[in-house]
């Protein structure tokens, strides 16, 4: 092995280790940089599990969307008050969760 191998061998080491320590540098700006990212992911991981249950579950899906189409059909005012109370019920969910989040957040 003459001098100049040797010296292109130390030389790659150097260079390997360079490209090393650049590469954890990368790593951990990545890291840094997509905690803004972190709550798309976890709606999009929320999205994908709940596709997954309905596709795990279509013929529960179908027979209550069947009944209820059946109890519109049959008993239209009633579901229409029905779908009032639940989207009222929503409405007041939405505005308490923040308060009862702050109140779990401070126990």
């Amino acid at each position: 092995m003459t001098s100049s191998d040797l010296r292109d061998t130390a030389d790659l080491a150097v260079r390997r280790e360079q490209l090393l320590l650049r590469s954890a540098q990368l790593r951990e700006q990545l890291t840094t940089r997509s905690t803004v990212l972190r709550p798309a992911f976890s709606a999009a991981d929320r999205v994908r599990s709940g596709v997954a249950s309905v596709r795990d579950n279509r013929a529960i899906l179908l027979l209550g969307g069947a009944a209820l189409a059946g109890a519109v059909l049959v008993r239209p005012r009633m579901m229409v008050n029905l779908g009032m109370r639940v989207w009222s019920g929503w409405q007041v969910f939405q505005r308490v969760r923040p308060l009862v989040n702050s109140v779990l957040r401070q126990i």
